[in-house]
């Protein structure tokens, strides 16, 4: 796999005139490049005719606007670096089976952990004992492909998240982790949405069962003012009437034990899943992707005296995530009443701020001013009013930019689920991009910030699934 990505990564640096790595690389119109010694060369033998593009035969007229490629240099002056060391590593690797005499090694075997030269390598090559095992050019240092977690693993696979070569017990534990993480969000969706069923349920029979007991009891007392004797055909019946309802009431009684029995079970059951879960964690940590915070980055968290009914905070304030029924939250003047959004804990008044956001579902991000209202459904959303700026998905791939009642379209497509939100006070900016490899720019807002911003966030469905977390705050 290390082999291949190379030979890719090669034919993309390799200029198309001189067939060799790029050299002080030039970018022509049409967004090709080359070298800038082949570029005059080809310049000083052209005639009368347009210069034309070697990859795409493109023409561009008697004078051509070309531009250095800085980043292009770079990564060609790297992987020329590179391939050298590599080179002079493979040349002083030697056979570790020749005793008495140093003869170059042509292969390394990572299961058995030698060089071997031509005559030692054919053991390896013809013998069916030898089947699986994996021959790679001669390394210098086999250390360098021993995983640093799982010492006795060697690195296999590339991993795209964490953008790393990891080995088999790396990979294991990442998958069983993802596995544990969908099994416990789905049994606890079903678990709230039978328990929403069943106590409905039993609200609406209680609601009959009082009725009737009511009822009874006004057609009794209406029967004790009409007749004398106590003990009439009336009053046998409304009497017989009396034990049904008591006898129902017990059914409903002992209905209501078996599913309180039943509840516990289950109950009983989620805690079991998630103890066994926190013990898999336990005994194979999964090692976070996020890259270790740096002296600039701080800790952003959410205020959640500003959240709002319909929203879960987690226990670190960096997470929430909407909900199907609502939270009794206290009382609090600061809190989203009707809106489903929420405030960061944080604000600021001055400097430059960068912001990343993990979001998925129908979400909306939003740089807001502290003073925006909290109270009304329809003004106190994010962008319907002067005091924030915001970017909307509706979970099905649109964007959409809002401040003050503006809407505007973006015809941008989210390639990321992170989300970029940059502030700078001083020259006015809010700016929102996806985060990828780089940062891509989806909107940008010129605004006088005249009071202190915070991090908004607003997850307006309950389907899509919408949540979103705060992943890195500078």
């Amino acid at each position: 796999m290390e082999d291949t990505e190379k030979t890719k990564l090669e034919e993309m640096l390799t200029c198309p005139v001189c067939q060799d790595i790029f050299k002080d690389p030039r970018q022509l119109p049409c967004g090709h490049s080359m070298c800038m010694d082949c570029l005059e060369n080809m310049m000083d033998h052209s005639s009368d005719m347009p210069f034309r593009c070697p990859d795409c035969r493109g023409y561009f007229g008697q004078v051509i606007e070309v531009q250095k490629s800085y980043a292009l240099t770079n990564i060609a002056e790297d992987f020329r670096a590179n391939r050298k060391r590599r080179d002079e590593q493979t040349k002083s690797v030697y056979c570790d089976c020749c005793l008495g005499k140093k003869t170059l090694a042509i292969k390394t075997c990572l299961k058995c952990e030698v060089a071997m030269c031509q005559e030692h390598v054919r053991d390896h090559q013809e013998l069916p004992v030898f089947t699986g095992h994996a021959l790679v050019k001669p390394l210098g240092d086999l250390l360098e492909r021993k995983c640093p977690e799982h010492e006795d693993e060697v690195l296999r696979y590339y991993c795209n998240a964490s953008r790393r070569y990891i080995c088999n017990m790396c990979a294991l534990e990442s998958k069983q982790h993802s596995l544990a993480t969908e099994a416990s969000t789905v049994l606890r969706r079903k678990l709230t949405d039978y328990m929403d069923q069943h106590f409905k349920t039993l609200e609406e029979q209680m609601t009959e069962y009082n009725k009737s007991v009511k009822k009874l009891r006004k057609d009794i007392q209406r029967e004790k003012q009409k007749v004398k004797s106590p003990l009439n055909s009336v009053t046998v019946v409304l009497l017989c009437l009396w034990f049904i309802v008591l006898y129902h009431a017990y059914v409903y009684s002992v209905e209501n034990q078996t599913l309180t029995e039943a509840l516990d079970k289950q109950q009983n059951r989620v805690h079991h899943i998630y103890s066994t879960i926190a013990k898999l964690l336990a005994d194979h940590p999964v090692k976070s992707n996020r890259p270790a915070a740096t002296e600039d980055e701080g800790i952003l968290m959410l205020d959640l005296d500003t959240a709002s009914p319909f929203l879960g905070v987690s226990a670190d304030l960096q997470t929430v995530e909407r909900l199907k029924t609502k939270i009794s939250y206290p009382k609090s003047k600061s809190r989203f009443e009707e809106a489903p959004q929420v405030l960061s804990a944080q604000c600021f008044s001055t400097g430059a701020h960068v912001w990343e956001v993990e979001a998925e579902g129908y979400w909306d991000i939003a740089v807001s001013y502290k003073s925006i209202e909290r109270k009304s459904k329809y003004s106190s959303a994010f962008g319907k009013n002067a005091l924030s700026w915001s970017l909307t998905h509706n979970g099905k791939g649109k964007l959409f930019a809002y401040h003050n009642s503006g809407k505007t379209v973006l015809s941008e497509t989210l390639q990321s689920s992170r989300i970029a939100v940059m502030v700078d006070f001083e020259k006015g900016n809010i700016t929102f991009g996806s985060v990828e490899s780089t940062i891509t720019l989806l909107h940008e807002f010129k605004a006088e910030l005249t009071q202190p911003v915070c991090l908004g966030l607003g997850l307006y469905r309950v389907d899509p699934h919408s949540r979103a977390s705060i992943v890195k705050a500078s």
